[in-house]
């Protein structure tokens, strides 16, 4: 733990929720879509042991989909479900598992990622996550995929891919980003632009180019992917900081702006809420491109807006960040500083 918290035994959360003027909305295919997705990965064998099994469905991620894509329809929902499950399998082995200090095992599973995505019907992958991956877009294919979002899709994989092999190795060799390298980092490493171009697939968009392309839309994705990875940063904090992970928003204000603990919070805070704000000023600066357009690239706003009032919901629901806390938390925002520990989840990593 760094020596700006030395002492310190809680802190307390921002209320994301109470400053957030967005509604939330629930998908209303929610909870059996969910289980019926929960038991297709778990045909995969992807959980090492029960114990696993039971942490990764604690979290609930059918709820974090069923909140960040509310207006996908059944099918399209149960393809989202399974992307959100996928994502956080691969996740939780370059966080927590078997791929948390291995560069080049990173490495190999990128490039598998990156084989299926461009070819669903490639030849079968032993790495198990890579199968479950491979599956879900293939059948994301099949069902219906705009070239534009699929194309947008793949790209945002690479970038995210290529960040989280860097973040591995910055494990290794122990190097820090300043602030506003670390931000732009995170916007990849945090795999929002993959979950944005999948809710363009949740309501089967298929815009112009020019239209993701201008400036203005831009901006806001920006905005909208600060709040939704810097955030994560904050309510996961106290779960990586008692594993010594030190790729986190709030460590890097530790850090580099020498704050402590809680003033590191209040900054994110303060910060995240900025980018709210700028969100919203955005938009006001969008041009039009006709009714039709502008109907459709509504939606893809209202995927932004899910995502990032979702995002903050969803952590106060969730077990993945507080535990057996997280109602006090959601009801106190206080949080008692976790002991240091051995990384979770340490796997061993077969297929690569």
């Amino acid at each position: 733990m760094p020596t700006t918290s030395a002492g310190m035994t809680h802190f307390t959360l921002p209320d994301f929720v109470e400053r957030c003027p967005l509604p939330l909305y629930i998908n209303p295919h929610y909870k059996p879509t969910s289980l019926v997705s929960e038991k297709w990965l778990d045909s995969y064998g992807v959980h090492p042991n029960e114990a696993h099994r039971d942490s990764f469905r604690a979290c609930n991620f059918g709820l974090l989909t069923a909140m960040c894509y509310s207006q996908a329809d059944a099918d399209r929902f149960r393809i989202l479900c399974d992307f959100i499950n996928c994502l956080f399998a691969f996740d939780d082995l370059t966080d927590e598992g078997g791929l948390r200090m291995d560069t080049n095992g990173t490495s190999k599973a990128s490039t598998i990622v990156m084989k299926v995505l461009k070819d669903p019907h490639a030849s079968a992958t032993t790495f198990k996550v890579g199968k479950v991956i491979q599956d879900f877009w293939r059948r994301a294919v099949e069902l219906g995929c705009s070239e534009g979002t699929k194309h947008r899709f793949i790209e945002a994989t690479r970038l995210y891919l290529e960040s989280v092999t860097r973040q591995v190795q910055s494990r290794t060799d122990t190097t820090t980003l300043d602030v506003a390298h670390f931000i732009k980092e995170r916007r990849d490493t945090g795999a929002v632009r993959m979950c944005f171009a999948m809710g363009e697939y949740g309501v089967g968009l298929d815009l112009p180019d020019h239209v993701f392309q201008h400036p203005v839309l831009r901006a806001m994705e920006d905005c909208a992917n600060d709040v939704v990875a810097l955030s994560n940063d904050v309510y996961s904090y106290n779960v990586e900081q008692a594993q010594g992970d030190r790729c986190n928003f709030i460590e890097t204000l530790m850090q580099h702006k020498n704050f402590t603990l809680q003033q590191a919070m209040d900054y994110a805070g303060d910060f995240i809420c900025w980018r709210m704000k700028g969100f919203d000023e955005k938009r006001q600066e969008l041009p039009s491109w006709g009714p039709q357009v502008d109907a459709e690239l509504e939606k893809y706003i209202r995927v932004m807006c899910d995502w990032m009032i979702g995002g903050f919901c969803w952590s106060l629901e969730s077990k993945r960040y507080f535990g057996e806390d997280v109602e006090k938390v959601k009801a106190t925002l206080r949080v008692a500083l976790l002991p240091q520990e051995k990384p979770r989840g340490e796997t061993v990593v077969d297929g690569l």
